[in-house]
């Protein structure tokens, strides 16, 4: 995708703000070959361009499916979901028609998982992730089947089945570190890691794993990263269920600080994160200013979304490669 690689989602699949959703997917854009224009609705248009040609020219399903596949990727960040849906599933029917294309297919499976996720569809998301799992299962590929389990982590997540997100994310990021998966990923599955063992009662291996977190995220990452910001939020909110009186604001904050930088007003990343604020404040007895947050991300959810400002990532959360 952009330049930024990964980002998280695990987070806005939290309790009950919003069911904090990343809890995102994870992922690599499969992108069209050419250079396209820099706005969100320039590079739609020029996929629908690209898949227009294809067809008539009669490329290969694969290549066509990759070009569908793309524009899904594209819909979903500018919030059309809807049509999202439709070229996910006309990438998944063309890829289908193709030879080895067992861990293609698994991929455009986690990404269609992915919008369900951002768009509340539980079972739908579970279905997509679950089906990929098996397929990622069959490659025997232990990394392949980690990147499934960190993925499927995120659904339980937001499904409220805590224990389950805990146990499948701590698999996935054993496995990561061993066989040395990307920076990003590994910091992805454990801000999952983290919030689910907050939520599971693990409080002090939640504060363990959102710090470890933090120390890759600033030290192999840009500071400002949104995957960065994402991390920030997932300390906090260890920290402030483990007890700990100082720290918990800070990371916060920061966290708002850097999801407001990247995401435009009304996306479920800042309104997610400023909700978990206000419920912060309010719990330590700040009530005018949990207030005053609360409104803030109210008013927010007015606002139309329209993804990522000036990048290419999906603020929405890592996709799946």
């Amino acid at each position: 995708m952009g330049s930024l690689g990964f980002v998280s989602r695990a987070w806005l699949s939290l309790l009950g703000l919003a069911v904090l959703l990343w809890v995102t997917c994870h992922a690599v854009a499969l992108q069209a070959s050419v250079p396209g224009p820099p706005t969100r609705e320039g590079r739609i248009a020029r996929d629908l361009q690209l898949i227009r040609v294809s067809e008539r020219s009669g490329v290969e399903p694969l290549r066509l499916g990759r070009l569908w596949g793309h524009l899904a990727e594209e819909y979903e960040d500018d919030g059309q979901f809807e049509k999202s849906e439709d070229a996910y599933n006309h990438a998944l029917e063309l890829l289908e028609r193709s030879p080895d294309t067992s861990k293609e297919y698994a991929v455009a499976l986690d990404n269609l998982g992915s919008l369900y996720i951002v768009w509340h569809k539980s079972d739908a998301a579970e279905r997509c992730r679950g089906r990929a799992l098996k397929l990622r299962e069959a490659t025997g590929d232990p990394l392949e089947i980690a990147r499934g389990k960190s993925l499927m982590s995120e659904v339980y997540l937001m499904e409220h089945k805590f224990k389950e997100a805990e146990r499948t994310a701590a698999e996935a990021f054993d496995a990561m570190v061993s066989l040395r998966e990307t920076d990003s990923e590994i910091i992805a599955t454990l801000i999952t890691l983290t919030f689910a063992s907050a939520m599971h009662g693990q409080h002090a291996y939640a504060v363990e794993r959102g710090r470890e977190a933090k120390s890759l995220a600033l030290s192999r990452l840009p500071a400002d990263s949104l995957l960065t910001g994402e991390v920030r939020m997932a300390l906090g909110y260890a920290e402030w269920k483990a007890g700990i009186a100082a720290g918990p604001d800070e990371e916060m904050r920061e966290g708002v600080r850097i999801l407001r930088k990247w995401a435009t007003p009304g996306h479920p990343s800042i309104t997610g994160a400023l909700t978990m604020y206000a419920n912060y404040l309010r719990e330590t007895h700040r009530k005018d200013e949990a207030r005053e947050v609360a409104e803030e991300a109210k008013a927010l959810t007015t606002k139309p979304t329209n993804g990522c400002v000036n990048c290419t990532v999906s603020v929405y959360g890592l996709r799946s490669r």
